[in-house]
């Protein structure tokens, strides 16, 4: 095991450094790193490696790859790990006690942007590689490190779905969501909806705030009413997910006006709303249309509402599918209780469940995700390792 620990922390110390952040969100994309893990899926002796690239002219080299692997490529059954290779900007620097494209380890943990999220999932899907060498599993290990996972996967996971890379034979692991004692098995996840709002009144001096309309003042009201209307209306509970509630975050604002001593005439802000599966997308979006209709009449502004995205829930896994079974059986030899259950979170697996592909959501983690200081634990990728390996082995 003394080897895979040092493959891993080669593996980090290689990966980290390499800033895959999507165009959307400022970044140069994911062909340096694509082109690293593909030369890595050749050293390590993989039988198949494909690129399959979307185009996009904003990235680095005009495209967003994807690589697709299989370990033995000889007709067995396959379990894909599926994991993407993007990840969001570091935020707020001054908050990260490490630098977030430098590799750090500190008391058996890694700290990086990208070390859980997801490049956890990418050193576990090689980790898992390098130790099924030397075996003859019943399975076939499949490896798709995808692109745009964080800002909707057109050209990541939905890409590689349309060109029907994937069989409906197969089995999908993706871990890109855990919990901190492996238990979480995730089979659901709620519907997103990303949506913002443009409020317009009209802009004038600071001295003068009776010659305009504050937008500012006007967006603050109209956000807590949205907020306390989504609350009060979609207040019921699920006990499959976590938290068991729909979830109505208002989140980012736009600039409005550089200086103090103006009155803004626009004021913008968002809200990410986490829906459960009972509630239709659809029906939100309608209720705050109404309500800014209402608020425009009423204070004497111009609001607008816009969807920046929206990602509509699948039918979720069945719990008693052969997937769920084998991987729970695995984690009972480990000694960990299975607890199948859903998140608000998004991952590429709703797509996969949109075509009935068998899929599930899993690893150890303490979920430090697009937080300051990100972190993976070691152990928990070399726990899961073994883990897997189980999976690919067990027979029926």
């Amino acid at each position: 095991m003394d080897e895979l620990i040092a493959f891993l922390k080669r593996v980090y110390s290689e990966m980290i450094p390499i800033n895959s952040v999507g165009p959307d969100n400022g970044g140069p994309g994911e062909l340096e790193k694509a082109l690293y893990l593909e030369s890595l899926l050749r050293q390590l002796g993989f039988k198949s490696v494909k690129r399959y690239d979307s185009s996009d002219p904003r990235a680095k080299g005009g495209v967003r790859p994807n690589l697709v692997a299989k370990l033995f490529d000889d007709g067995r059954p396959v379990i894909w790990i599926v994991a993407h290779i993007d990840t969001v900007p570091p935020g707020d620097e001054s908050l990260w006690h490490y630098k977030p494209f430098e590799v750090t380890f500190v008391d058996g943990r890694v700290y990086g942007r990208g070390a859980e999220d997801d490049g956890q999932g990418v050193a576990l899907a090689l980790c898992v590689a390098k130790a099924l060498l030397d075996e003859e599993p019943k399975f076939d290990l499949g490896v798709a490190f995808v692109s745009d996972e964080e800002t909707g996967s057109k050209h990541g996971a939905q890409h590689l779905l349309k060109l029907g890379v994937f069989n409906a034979s197969d089995w999908v692991l993706i871990p890109d969501a855990g919990s901190a004692d492996g238990s979480l098995v995730e089979v659901a996840e709620k519907s997103v909806l990303w949506f913002k709002v443009k409020v317009e009144g009209k802009q004038t001096h600071g001295s003068t705030p009776h010659k305009g309309v504050n937008a500012n003042r006007k967006a603050m009201k109209l956000a807590l009413l949205i907020d306390q209307f989504l609350h009060e209306k979609y207040k019921e509970e699920d006990a499959l997910f976590e938290p068991p509630v729909s979830t109505f975050e208002p989140t980012k604002r736009e600039p409005n006006v550089p200086n103090i001593n103006t009155v803004p005439g626009v004021d913008q802000f968002y809200f990410d709303c986490r829906l459960l599966p009972r509630h239709a997308v659809d029906e939100v979006v309608l209720d705050v249309t109404r309500l800014l209709d209402e608020f425009s009449k009423k204070e004497g502004v111009r609001c607008t509402l816009e969807v920046v995205s929206r990602e509509d829930t699948s039918k979720p896994t069945d719990p008693e599918s052969p997937l769920v079974k084998r991987l729970t059986r695995a984690l009972e030899k480990r000694g960990v209780k299975p607890r199948i259950g859903g998140i608000g979170g998004g991952t590429v697996a709703k797509y996969f469940r949109n075509l009935n592909i068998p899929c599930v959501v899993w690893m150890t983690c303490d979920d430090t995700a697009h937080a300051p200081d990100e972190y993976a634990k070691l152990d928990n990728v070399i726990s899961d390792t073994r883990t897997l390996l189980e999976l690919f082995r067990a027979s029926d």
